[in-house]
């Protein structure tokens, strides 16, 4: 398992949050090019695969129609609060990590 990747992943999804552009794009590409390369049986503790998959299963749940992929389709169909809410799944999911991660290194 390797927690610091799934960290450094999640880091860049927030990054990637706070970011120039749409909300939209900016939920996409969170997902697109850090969070979906996360291994769930490999990077995730086993306590927060579940939440883990969960949150994957949110952002990719629509099929995609023409050039577009899960991920864009799925945001696509979002609202706002729908994107507010997603996005603090990520923080609230990215905290998790820094804590756990903190604990392994015991920095805390």
């Amino acid at each position: 398992m390797s927690l610091s990747y799934a960290w450094e992943k999640f880091h860049i999804a927030v990054l990637t949050l706070a970011g120039a552009g749409s909300t939209k794009e900016r939920l996409s590409n969170a997902y697109i090019f850090s969070i979906g390369h996360i291994k769930t049986s490999e990077d995730i503790p086993a306590d927060l695969r579940e939440k883990f998959e969960n949150l994957c299963d949110t952002l990719t749940s629509v099929d995609p129609t023409g050039q577009e992929g899960k991920v864009q389709a799925t945001v696509a169909q979002m609202d706002e609060l729908d994107i507010s809410k997603v996005t603090e799944d990520i923080i609230s999911f990215y905290d998790t990590l820094c804590r756990r991660l903190a604990l392994e290194d015991g920095t805390h």
